[in-house]
This record gives structure tokens, sequence and C-alpha cells, in this order.
């Protein structure tokens, strides 16, 4: 399974089941210079010693670490990290469908980094119980990934300037947003998985990054991050656009049942080969970028 679509599988289960959210944020402490961080669960994290023996088990962690200048911190990665400045020597670690503690603090790392989508309360319990410091990442908007470069990097031993990297992400995404802001919405169904049937929900990257292409999700109404919806519900909404992450799918489904086909008014299909979108990470505008063309290129739109 390639890590888009093992990215998204874990999207709908944790989707589908609920998941545990938090606030994020950092607030000075007394000490000049000092911060008090927390991670995407409003968990405080410690935010001394900087960390220099990394370990990431999520791609779009490993991507944070790389994009701050430390790769060469990282310890091991989970088996889906496919960053090409990562080693291929480092350890691969399972994190789906379950994480290892010990194995992890076997490695003896001073940061773990983890993904929230479907993390066990438990895992997470016995992670802090073996003495590791950890900051859970669940990011739900591109802005979100702005601040994860700023609290990660306040984290991690890294000549970098995590204000800067951040404020220049918030630069090009503002830019790509500006390019779209205007232009007429395109009423979209995000095909995440096929059987079942799975679309995409607003609380979520993707969603967001989308919404930037000048994008309506037809079905946005749900506060979820991903829902099962039913053919006919697909139909009744009337997309002009389906865009599907599901890999080898094609729309012969959808031509059968009169969605999409050769009249003017029927649906366009379009298949995502971006997994980069689904990840809360730098390289995502890079991607958002060729996801807007693509768009554009399905569905004319005046600007």
């Amino acid at each position: 399974m390639r890590a888009g679509a093992w990215i998204s599988l874990v999207a709908v289960l944790a989707g589908l089941a609920g998941v545990r959210e938090g606030r994020a944020g950092a607030e000075r402490e007394g000490t000049p210079g000092a911060l008090k961080l927390q991670d995407d669960w409003g968990r405080p994290v410690a935010s001394e010693p900087r960390a220099s023996r990394i370990l990431a088990l999520a791609p779009h962690a490993t991507e944070l670490v790389v994009a701050l200048g430390a790769a060469d911190r990282l310890i091991a990665v989970d088996r889906h990290s496919d960053a090409p400045q990562v080693s291929a020597a480092l350890p691969r670690l399972a994190s789906y469908p379950a994480i290892d503690p010990e194995r992890v603090a076997s490695l003896k790392p001073d940061l773990v980094l983890l993904w929230g989508e479907g993390l066990a309360a438990g895992t997470l319990a016995r992670l802090e119980a073996l003495g590791l410091r950890v900051f859970v990442s669940q990011p739900h908007t591109l802005d979100d990934v702005a601040s994860s470069l700023e609290r990660m990097g306040a984290l991690i031993d890294t000549a970098s300037d995590p204000r800067a990297l951040a404020t220049s992400f918030r630069t090009r995404l503002a830019a790509l947003t500006a390019s779209h802001a205007r232009m007429p919405a395109v009423s979209v169904f995000v095909q995440l998985w096929e059987a079942p049937l799975v679309t995409l929900g607003p609380r979520s990257v993707m969603a967001d990054a989308l919404h930037r292409c000048g994008v309506r999700n037809v079905f946005a109404a749900s506060n979820a991050g991903s829902q099962r919806v039913s053919p006919e519900a697909v139909l009744a909404a009337a997309p002009q656009l389906i865009l599907s992450t599901v890999q080898g799918s094609t729309d012969s489904r959808w031509r059968q049942l009169g969605l999409v086909g050769t009249h003017p008014r029927s649906a366009r299909f379009v298949r995502l080969e971006e997994p980069a979108l689904e990840r809360p990470s730098p390289p995502v505008l890079e991607s958002l970028a060729r996801v807007c063309e693509l768009i554009d290129a399905a569905v004319p739109r005046a600007r």
C-alpha cells in the first residue's frame, strides 16, 4: 500500500471513530527566552534540553524535522516516511495499527514525534511512563503547519530559524490562496476510499488545501475529518468534479451511475497522485500548486 493511501485509510478510521482534540500554543515563562510549549493535544512539552535524537512516527513529522534543517538529528522514522533527505540506514518502525513503546524507548530518543490521528491514550501514557518526551502533532489546517514549524523548532537542536521558516511558509500560502480568491467555486466530491465509499469532511489539512484552490466540498456540513456516504448522496449533491485519492481508481462507477459523462454539465473525474497533499508539512505547498492547476484544467473558470 502506498504511503498516501495508508494515510487516507488511517484518517478514515480515525475520522469515523472520533479522536481526541486539543488546543495548541506557546506561552512565555518567567525566564527570558524560555518557552512553555503545548503540542496539538494541548499537552505541555518541555522545551529544554534541545533535542538531538529525534524519533518521528509520521511522514509529516519527519518532513517538518527535515524542513527545520535537522534531518541529521533523526534516529528512526516510521515505515512510510519517504523524504529523500532521510538516511535509508535509519530504523523504520511501525506506527499503525499500533506503536511499540518498548521498541521506541530502546533507541533512546530525547524527543518522540507522534501523529494524533488514531493515537491511543494508553500508548501515549506508556511512552511517558518510560521517561520519553513526546510531542503529539495533529494539524487541521495549513496555517497549523507554520505553527508546527515554530513549536517543533523550539524543541530541536538546529541552526535554522523556525520563525523565519514559518513566515516564509505563510507568505507562500497566502500567495497561493490569493490566486484563487476571486474565482467562482467548483463543487467537488473528494473520494478517499471506494469500499466503503468515504469522503472528506471539513476538519483536515487536505480539506483546507482544496478550499484554497477555490473548491467547495459538497459534504462539508459534517464536522468530521472524514465520513461514509452513499452513492445516492453523491448523485444528489451533483458535484462538478470528483477528486479521487484512491490508487488505481477510475471513473467507471460514476459513468455507470450517470454522474460522469460527455454532456457539458456532467461531472469531471480527476485522480490525485499527490500524497503530499495529505501531509501537513512544508512540501504540501508544491503539491497544492499542482492540484490547483489540475482543478483549473478540469473545470475552467473565469478569473
